[in-house]
């Protein structure tokens, strides 16, 4: 289960936890600590003319903070991305909104209370009333309210967040280092390198926050769920970090980095001049525009799976024909005729989005999500293919069903996007529809649902969590999540043997593509296409070239 300690050798411990972004990276740990406030004093003033002095420091650690948000904002926006530099604007408006204002100052006027411990309590049942919300992604905005609490405490008390080295002549303030903090904060942006930070471990965090987004975002490894490794952890010692597995391994030994981390450079010259080897394609997978022009300088050959939900996500609204065609048409720009898959809004599970006010689930894994939701939601699903047939009439383009349950819910997709279609006076000649296998029981139906479509990608993450009833979320059970186990391969060599009686290709977007060991036994049975993150695209491209005898 997640925390769990397994001490190897004399010095190596190795931890067990979530993983919040595949990938594997060793260095040197730089330790984060946000200042928890645990102590806020609490006391009574004895006359209006401090109640004044309080209200008026209060008004100007308002001015303060939100100066600092708006110069965050705008440090996030040059390095990260306009999406992400929005969470501090979206911070900034919380911090200022009247409902909190006013409770503070209230607190204050009537019941004669220091300024730190009105901001303490009024935002600590703010958190409080977040965090037990029975939705994760609403429940996981209670970190922003903590950091707006913690940013405020910090100015009116003097006591800030930071790096335990920050100030020290050998402080790199992240660059090249593995941040180790006891949660992932959008807050930690501010006081470090973060386009040269290698990776996270954290104590405490969730996939759906929006730190963990920002750390998605930049494509380096990430684990979090690991309970206590900031007791064990200290400043220079070396970590790995194993985002594939959700697994840590502090101070590890050779033999453990030599095995885990490969030792071949990330950008080959030799893979850069060979390509992709003839007969195979090597596609990236993308979340955000950011991703996409990593892409394109990766040489990849493709997009295999673009996540069209994160723009949603993001933008925290449904966005309409014209915003979704205007994005759509920059990604197929930047990737200058190369194949652009677009999956289909996608939402439920792990990505729930709270202004669609899907209805609370009892098991939300397994309820309205994916196609389902697609199917439920014929206006939301019209506007996106509206989008999408507009991009089509000036470039081709693949558009990705999830989440298909049977052949018969792939053949209505199909006629609601060919009454899209129809409307917009264009034709299927210039899209091409795929079916995204991730359930069980598609794979069972593979020959009726195969002929309907022009080709098919294997998720393979859901797929393993539906086929061992695993939730690779739950920390409890996160260890059990088996890319390996053999029945996993007998589904898989089985639905490759059956797309290619089909003549329809087949691709696998999941993590499995990218993970290490992975890419031969994905070519033996014949998956040749495998979409993976674009910063991976170096390293599956040399063992790709490597399995057709062009390196050694």
């Amino acid at each position: 289960m997640s925390g769990q300690q397994e001490v190897m050798g004399e010095r190596m411990i190795k931890f067990k936890g979530v993983s919040i972004n595949s990938g594997r990276i060793a260095g040197a740990a730089c330790l984060y600590s946000a200042e928890r406030h645990r102590a806020v004093p609490e006391f009574l003033l004895s006359n209006e003319d401090l109640v004044a002095e309080e209200l008026l420091k209060f008004d100007e650690v308002l001015r303060q903070c939100s100066e600092e948000l708006d110069a965050i904002a705008a440090q996030v926006e040059t390095s990260v991305g306009r999406a992400e530099s929005e969470i501090f604007i979206t911070q900034k408006h919380i911090m200022n909104d009247p409902k909190v204002t006013d409770a503070v100052r209230a607190m204050v006027k009537n019941e004669k209370k220091n300024i730190e411990w009105a901001v303490s309590d009024v935002l600590n049942e703010y958190e409080y009333t977040f965090a037990k919300i029975d939705n994760q992604y609403l429940s996981e905005r209670a970190n922003d309210i903590g950091e707006i609490r913690r940013r405020l405490l910090g100015r009116i008390t003097k006591a800030k967040s930071g790096l335990l080295c920050e100030g020290q002549a050998h402080c790199s303030r992240g660059a090249n280092r593995i941040i180790a903090a006891y949660e992932l904060t959008a807050d930690m942006v501010a006081a470090m390198n973060l386009e040269k930070v290698l990776g996270f471990v954290t104590e405490h965090g969730g996939v759906t926050s929006h730190a963990a987004i920002i750390a998605r975002s930049l494509g380096v490894p990430a684990v979090s769920g690991i309970r206590g490794i900031m007791e064990f952890v200290r400043c220079g010692d070396t970590i790995i970090i194993d985002g594939d597995n959700g697994e840590a391994y502090l101070n590890p030994d050779a033999a453990t980095v030599a095995a885990l981390i490969p030792v071949e450079p990330v950008a080959s010259e030799a893979v850069c001049a060979l390509g992709t080897p003839p007969g195979m394609t090597l596609l990236a997978n993308a979340s955000t525009m950011e991703d996409v022009k990593q892409a394109a300088a990766m040489g990849a050959d493709g997009i295999g799976l673009l996540r069209t939900e994160i723009l949603f996500i993001k933008a925290e609204r449904l966005l309409d024909e014209d915003e979704q065609y205007a994005f759509y048409r920059r990604i197929v720009d930047i990737m200058k005729g190369k194949t652009v898959t677009f999956r289909m809004l996608d939402v439920g599970g792990d990505k729930p989005l709270s202004f669609l006010r899907i209805k609370k689930e009892e098991n939300p894994y397994l309820g309205w999500r994916g196609a389902r939701y697609l199917l439920g939601n014929p206006d939301i699903f019209t506007t996106q293919m509206r989008a999408l047939v507009r991009v089509s009439g000036e470039t081709p383009i693949r558009v990705l069903f999830p989440m298909v349950v049977d052949a018969e819910q792939q053949r209505a997709l199909l006629d609601l996007a060919d009454k899209v279609i129809a409307e917009k006076g264009s034709s299927r000649e210039r899209i091409e529809f795929g079916t995204m296998f991730e359930v069980p029981s598609a794979f069972i139906d593979a020959e009726a649902i195969l002929p309907q479509v022009d080709f098919a990608s294997i998720g393979s993450n859901d797929l393993i969590q539906y086929l061992f009833a695993i939730d690779r979320n739950n920390e409890m059970v996160s260890q059990d999540f088996n890319p390996e186990h053999p029945v996993l391969w007998k589904m898989l060599e089985r639905l490759s043997t059956v797309a290619r009686e089909k003549g329809k290709p087949l691709s696998i977007c999941g993590e499995m593509a990218a993970r290490e060991g992975m890419q031969r036994p994905l070519l033996d049975i014949g998956i040749s296409i495998l979409s993976v993150a674009p910063r991976l695209i170096p390293r599956v491209r040399n063992e790709m070239a490597r399995y057709a005898g062009l390196l050694s």
